[in-house]
């Protein structure tokens, strides 16, 4: 029985043999850079998401008092804190 091959770069990506070698390695390594980084992105974008809400939430529960200390007023409170958490 012959070893297990691992797959290296030239067998996830076919064409990463030749005079381009370094540049199809390149293009494979971005896409799966890319790929890699998503996750990455998509929880980024939640944490965004649930901070919008949670500063959103908090400032519809605020005092008008506190509200002028900050200088805005209801209406301003209002139309913030009513927002969709995916809206800026």
């Amino acid at each position: 029985m012959g070893a297990q091959q691992v797959p290296g770069p030239s067998l996830l990506c076919p064409s990463a043999q030749g005079p381009r070698h370094a540049a199809v390695l390149r293009l494979c390594g971005g896409i799966a850079g890319a790929l890699a980084a998503w996750p990455l992105r998509a929880g980024d974008t939640l944490l965004l998401w649930i901070e919008r809400f949670r500063q959103r939430r908090a400032l519809g529960g605020l005092s008008d008092h506190m509200l002028k200390d900050l200088g805005l007023s209801r209406t301003d409170a209002g139309f913030e804190s009513g927002k969709r958490f995916w809206e800026d």
